[in-house]
Parts: structure tokens; C-alpha cells; sequence
């Protein structure tokens, strides 16, 4: 919980740092890996809203982008995604995917990566580092960013979550 903590708040407070709904789905799934057997669920839940807090983040505003995307991936193939993500098409990674494409400074971080993972997940890409890296460097190029960036080796990426 340190670590996420402390990763949470490096992220959200350099100046390059945009929230959006990739991240938002990533900052969840991590948390709720971390804490999916806390043994109070009350106490996970008011872990998880503190770490929200102390970085100035609104909980149900990160709660509704992440769910706005889980809503809108159901049904959806990796060529959806794809599309998305390269700026055309509907839903909630859109305007995100235009905003970081227009941006050089764009910001990667580690949530964001778990929410491409996560993406990738609900789509039936198996979570191994052959199948994982592939899409993550195909789904990164099309944001007009270096796959780099998400993986330093094969490995890597699927490490991350």
C-alpha cells in the first residue's frame, strides 16, 4: 500500500499528469487487486477513498470514469480498442486518446498501463508477456507513442500488473 501511495502521488503531481479513463480503470483494478482480500471490506473501501483523498482526487469522479469504460468494453474487440484509441469510433478512451496523441509532453504512468491491460483482459488477450506486448506496442503506436514507454522488455509489461 506504500508503494501505491507513494507512486500515486509522483504521478499526480508532475505537471504532465492528466487523469483519464484508462488511468482511472487502472488505478482501480490495482487497488482492487491490492485489496480484494482485505478481510474488512468497509476498511479496503475507506483505504482506498484516504489514498483518493490525500492525492486531491474526487473518488466518484475517478469511480465513474473507470466504470464508464468497463460499461463500454463489454462486447467490444481488441479492434474497437484499437480504434479508440487511434481517435476514432465511441467511448470514453476517445477524447483521452486524441489528448494524449496532440500532446508531446503526454504522460505515461504505471495506472495507465494497468487500465491498457486491463483493456486487453476484458477483450480476451491471454496475460502472458508473448500475447501482452504485442497489443501493447500496437495499442501504444496508435496513440503516436513509443510502445517503449509502456514496455522496457517483454517482460515488463506483463509484470506490471
Amino acid at each position: 500500500m506504500t508503494d501505491i501511495v507513494g507512486t500515486t502521488h509522483l504521478t499526480v503531481v508532475n505537471a504532465r499528469f492528466a487523469r483519464d479513463p484508462v488511468w482511472s480503470l487502472g488505478m482501480l483494478t490495482a487497488l482492487d487487486l491490492l485489496l480484494k482480500n482485505y478481510p474488512d471490506k468497509e476498511i479496503a473501501d475507506r483505504i482506498t477513498a484516504a489514498l483518493f483523498d490525500s492525492v486531491s482526487l474526487n473518488a466518484a469522479e475517478v469511480r465513474a470514469e473507470a466504470d464508464s469504460v468497463k460499461d463500454w468494453v463489454k462486447g467490444k474487440s481488441r479492434a474497437d480498442i484499437l480504434a479508440a484509441l487511434s481517435g476514432t469510433g465511441d467511448g470514453p478512451i476517445v477524447a483521452a486518446a486524441i489528448a494524449a496523441k496532440e500532446d508531446q509532453y503526454w504522460m505515461y504512468s504505471r495506472f495507465f498501463g494497468i487500465g491498457m491491460v486491463a483493456l486487453m483482459d476484458e477483450v480476451g488477450v491471454e496475460q502472458n508477456a508473448d500475447d501482452v506486448y504485442p497489443v501493447m506496442e500496437e495499442w501504444m503506436g496508435s496513440l503516436g507513442k513509443s510502445h517503449f514507454t509502456a514496455c522496457v522488455s517483454s517482460l515488463s509489461c506483463y509484470h506490471a500488473v
